[in-house]
């Protein structure tokens, strides 16, 4: 199926574009690649599940959180949309992370680099844009914004320009903050406030309340 759904959409890009259609073998090795990751994304996804239940005081056992997180459910599908988008396959990584997106509330741009051990606690209204680099042992909460400063009207964006923020090792950052550009970069070990505005980096250590947005 998964042939079948890559193919069609190589096809569709392929029809829009006006451009030569990829090789015919290219679904099924694409797909072929993507197995051959499963064992490492599983590892990856196991991190996810200790840190969701370490860092949750509310979380029963693993299996809570697995079964029940949606964090869980939208950080699952964007490992797997990730890898396709990397892959270069069109359509499908986009369909994969709206999905998530309308389950979960959860809006993870399949671009987005992730690191391991990840943890979105709540998670409605998180926003993760498609250059975004996120480093290991990082916790957000609910109504998180990592995204891009908006280009002036008729300014056209530069392809492959990073757009949206960096955030090293071991950040947290509270509900409702908004981190924006490509240049902004988030020190390992900060902590951000809630409903922070940020489009400055900050070094690592910080801590950034919403009375003083300046690193401390």
């Amino acid at each position: 199926m998964l042939v079948e759904q890559i193919g069609r959409a190589a096809s569709y890009e392929g029809f829009r574009s006006a451009g030569v259609p990829r090789d015919q073998d290219w679904p099924e090795t694409v797909t072929v690649a993507l197995l051959r990751k499963v064992p490492a994304i599983r590892a990856l996804l196991s991190k996810d599940v200790i840190a969701a239940f370490q860092g949750d005081p509310a979380a029963n056992s693993v299996e809570e959180v697995i079964f029940s997180y949606p964090s869980i459910e939208a950080i699952t599908t964007h490992r797997i949309a990730h890898e396709l988008y990397r892959e270069r396959v069109p359509m499908l990584p986009r369909i994969m992370a709206e999905h998530a997106h309308t389950n979960t509330g959860i809006d993870i741009h399949p671009g987005a680099e992730i690191g391991e051990s990840f943890f979105i606690d709540h998670g409605t209204g998180v926003v993760i844009g498609e250059t975004c680099v996120i480093g290991n042992n990082v916790k957000l909460y609910q109504g998180v914004t990592l995204g891009a400063l908006s280009l002036a009207r008729g300014v056209p964006g530069k392809p492959g320009a990073r757009r949206h923020p960096t955030l090293e090792d071991d950040v947290t950052i509270y509900a409702g903050a908004t981190i924006l550009g490509g240049e902004t970069a988030i020190g390992k070990g900060s902590v951000i406030g809630g409903n922070v505005w940020l489009v400055d980096s900050v070094p690592p250590g910080s801590r950034i309340s919403y009375e003083g947005t300046r690193p401390s």
